[in-house]
Formats: structure tokens, C-alpha cells, sequence
């Protein structure tokens, strides 16, 4: 399992942290996704054997927002904090 953090421009709105969300937990292999308006990023835990960074940047992308890598969030568990968390 690998965690990524996405740093994500153009999000206003909560309605825009649910879009993405459900946009990231369509992706083959994603576990888990914490979407912060707050923060303006994504916490993704994914099965690197399935799903890529590149595909999750695309997911962002197809949602109509930018994305991109942030620093490295290994080890980066999903608190749960943000309210969007969701487990496949």
C-alpha cells in the first residue's frame, strides 16, 4: 500500500471536495481518499501494484482541477479529520 498527498488548484467549494472524492475512489487499486477544501489536497492510499500516480492525477484532471505530486507522504496515515474519508 503506498500514500500519496496531491496538492489540487481549483477547488471552491465542499461540493467540489465530494466531486473529487468520488472521482479518486473510482480509480482501480484506491483503498482510501481524504479530500481537504481546507488544505486544498488529497490523501490517496492506493495498491501500487494497480493504480499509479499518474492515473490519480489524471482522475483530478477529468474532474476539471489541477493537480499535482505534493511532498512525499509515506507512512501519511488518513486521520479522517477532513470528513471525506471513504474505505472501498
Amino acid at each position: 500500500m503506498q500514500t500519496a498527498r496531491l496538492a489540487i488548484t481549483g477547488m471552491d467549494h465542499e461540493g467540489c471536495a465530494d466531486l473529487l472524492n468520488d472521482r479518486l475512489q473510482a480509480v482501480d487499486g484506491v483503498e482510501t481518499v481524504c479530500v481537504s477544501l481546507a488544505r486544498s489536497d488529497a490523501t490517496v492510499q492506493f495498491d501500487e501494484s494497480v493504480a499509479s500516480h499518474e492515473r490519480l492525477l489524471n482522475a483530478v484532471q477529468q474532474a476539471g482541477f489541477i493537480g499535482e505530486m505534493a511532498q512525499s507522504a509515506a507512512g501519511i496515515p488518513c486521520t479522517g479529520a477532513c470528513g471525506h474519508c471513504q474505505r472501498m
